[in-house]
């Protein structure tokens, strides 16, 4: 039940922003990666423990960083 609160917290959060190309893109490519990220941990080997232990098994700090690059990257749309 608390899981899926925050599910559809996140869509009314998106819903008020709007639906456009650009905001559906950050939230699909950040659930993606990061749900993918936490069920590959192999993936963080590589990496110091710091990271590894911050981002390897908690797959909400991946999303808010690969949210929050993308915010930051994607070009904004001009609103007509």
């Amino acid at each position: 039940m608390m899981f899926g609160s925050i599910v559809v917290s996140g869509m009314q959060m998106i819903a008020n922003c709007g639906y456009n190309t650009r905001n559906v893109t950050i939230a699909s490519l950040a659930l993606s990666i990061g749900i993918g990220f936490t069920q590959t941990p192999a993936i963080f080997k590589i990496f110091p423990d710091l990271i590894k232990n911050v981002f390897a098994e908690n797959c909400v700090a991946v999303v808010f960083i690969v949210a929050m690059v993308l915010n930051i990257i994607l070009p904004k749309e001009e609103e007509e």
